[in-house]
């Protein structure tokens, strides 16, 4: 798709992303290394206030990152299996369950684990959910 305006269709492809969650946002985060550029899409949940990663892209630029992202989000994301994480963080009692789209069981903890220290969360089970 072309454009006359890149900061515009810039703009139209977060949109996408940003649709895709529904009301609570995400947040992308844009960086560049060695003419790469690297989007980190993160999700908070509402109850508990946890970020964790939901997908890394990649490009040569912010649009071909963002629709390296939507293309995870439309093809590959339903093909992977899901993964339940029961959790509790240090001096918290409640335990919390979160829920993980990845490849494996090792991409499902990268995920939970991204950006968090590991020694103040206490993983209880990870679990691979039915297939349906």
């Amino acid at each position: 798709m072309s454009t006359n305006d890149p900061e515009g269709e810039i703009q139209r492809l977060e949109e996408a992303v940003m649709k895709t969650f529904g009301a609570v946002a995400p947040s992308l985060d844009y960086s560049e290394m060695n003419g790469v550029v690297e989007l980190t899409v993160t999700t908070s949940n509402p109850r508990h206030q946890q970020r964790f990663l939901f997908h890394r892209s990649n490009g040569a630029t912010k649009r071909q990152a963002l629709e390296d992202m939507l293309d995870y989000i439309r093809e590959h994301r339903g093909a992977e299996p899901t993964y339940t994480i029961q959790w509790r963080a240090f001096g918290d009692t409640e335990l919390h369950t979160s829920y993980f789209s990845a490849p494996n069981i090792l991409g499902a903890l990268d995920k939970f684990f991204f950006g968090r220290d590991l020694h103040v969360i206490t993983v209880f089970s990870v679990t691979l959910n039915p297939l349906s």
